[in-house]
């Protein structure tokens, strides 16, 4: 997949920055145990997000501990498609 710097420049929808306003915010993450992540910042190259996972409201798992990274695209993907 590109990265959301490049696809930003291609289609100037500048998905960076809408990443950068929502964190804080929960979200559908398909590889969290939980389905749910916050995230908690995002790269200063825009490419990479860092996420927490958290309680889902219908997932009976805990969450798992720590902060993980994915890629933007896949961040981006989850909370705003």
């Amino acid at each position: 997949m590109i990265n959301l710097t490049t696809q930003d420049q291609i289609d100037g929808l500048n998905k960076t920055q809408m990443l950068r306003e929502a964190i804080g915010k929960e979200f559908s993450d398909n590889y969290s145990s939980t389905s749910r992540s916050v995230l908690v910042s995002v790269s200063e190259c825009g490419n990479v997000c860092y996420i927490k996972e958290v309680k889902g409201e219908y997932s009976k798992n805990e969450p798992k501990t720590g902060i993980n990274k994915q890629p933007s695209w896949l961040t981006w993907n989850g909370m705003f498609y």
